[in-house]
Parts: C-alpha cells; sequence; structure tokens
C-alpha cells in the first residue's frame, strides 16, 4: 500500500472494549500547560478526576503528571501524548457538559466543560474526516448496497478506504485519491463499521 507523502497515525481501537459507543466522538486537544477536569456530575463544584500537562523536558512533548496512576483510570478511545491529543466516545451532552466514557473497558464514565479545547463530532462526522479506515473483522464482504443479501463486490486489493455516507451499522466506502488502488478500485461500496458495540474497523487521522 502506497501514500502520498503525509504523517498518519492509527487511532488503535481497544479490542475488548465493552463499553457503548455513544453519540459521537470527543478529540480533546492539549498542550503542556493544560489541566482537564472531570466531574462525576454535570455542574459539580469539585472535580472527581484531574489531568495535568506538563512538558516533559526529555522528550520535548506534553505529558501526564502521576501517569502511572492516572493509566490506572484512564483507558479511552484514542490517547496520543506525540500528538497531543486525547480521544474520548461521547456518551451524551448537555448544554455546556459533554459525558465521556474514560474506561473503555468497563465504561465509567465522567462529566468534561464544553470549551475551544473539544471537538466535539458524530460518530459519521469523524469517520468522514479520517485519513483512511480498514476492515479489522474478516471475512467481511463489501456489499453494493447496506445489507447483507446484497451483491457482493469483487475486492482483493489491501484495504484503503475513504467515508462516504453512513445508514445505521453501515458505511458508504470508496477508495482514496491517496490509496495505490492496483487497478482495482472501489467507487461505491458498503460494509458494516460496527456490530452492537464491536467496531469492525480501523481508522487513521493525519496527525
Amino acid at each position: 500500500m502506497k501514500f502520498l507523502q503525509a504523517l498518519f497515525i492509527l487511532f488503535a481501537v481497544n479490542a475488548t472494549a465493552q463499553s457503548e459507543l455513544g453519540i459521537g466522538i470527543a478529540t480533546i486537544k492539549y498542550t503542556s500547560n493544560s489541566v482537564l477536569n472531570l466531574y462525576a456530575a454535570a455542574y459539580d463544584k469539585e472535580p472527581k478526576q484531574v489531568i495535568q500537562f506538563y512538558q516533559d523536558e526529555v522528550t520535548g512533548s506534553p505529558d501526564i503528571r502521576d501517569i502511572e496512576s492516572v493509566e490506572k483510570w484512564l483507558k479511552p478511545e484514542g490517547f496520543f501524548l506525540d500528538y497531543d491529543q486525547l480521544v474520548f466516545r461521547c456518551k451524551s451532552e448537555e448544554r455546556f457538559w459533554i459525558e465521556v466514557i474514560v474506561n473503555n473497558e468497563t465504561g465509567e464514565s465522567y462529566w468534561i466543560r464544553k470549551t475551544k479545547s473539544v471537538d466535539l463530532d458524530t460518530w459519521e462526522g469523524f469517520l468522514k474526516n479520517a485519513f483512511m479506515i480498514s476492515r479489522n473483522s474478516f471475512p467481511q464482504e463489501i456489499k453494493a448496497q447496506p445489507n447483507d443479501s446484497a451483491r457482493t463486490i469483487p475486492f482483493d486489493g489491501e484495504d484503503c478506504f475513504q467515508v462516504k455516507s453512513m445508514k445505521g451499522d453501515w458505511i458508504q466506502i470508496f477508495t482514496g485519491s491517496h490509496c495505490d488502488d492496483d487497478g482495482n478500485p472501489i467507487k461505491s461500496g458498503w460494509i458494516r463499521w460496527k456490530q452492537e458495540n464491536e467496531i469492525l474497523i480501523d481508522y487513521f487521522l493525519t496527525s
């Protein structure tokens, strides 16, 4: 598989995740001076947990204070210190608050305030913005329509797709222009992106 020159990172999905997918994805962008307060309930005065960042002089990038303790309860959708992004599944939202799942294994959730550093998106919007997606559950056939009985589209290339639309558990995919299609691009096809709480794809984002 060949790509145009671009940096990208894999937002790895926890294969043992038991938590619900929620209403979308909340991406937290932070700096070495950021403090993320997590509350047991919206409008609480005192946080239940606090994630405090600092500048690591060895790596030259932000890190988390007391990270050994934080990692015991923090198992989010994605956590990439090198790219200054922390990604949560969003369980629900209110006017000034977002309920995020902080532990994908247990489903534990806290509330955070909506700020300029929090980017909230639906799953459809999030996946449409992905640099590429691929199937992680095989054998999953590519269908002409979003149902199991639809015609199967022959494809023997490497997965390098982008998302055009979503319909329930299904996403409409096409071969991205930055992919090496080996003369066999997918112009339009459908695959399942989830089944209940299990995600059936891997997704990549540009850094």
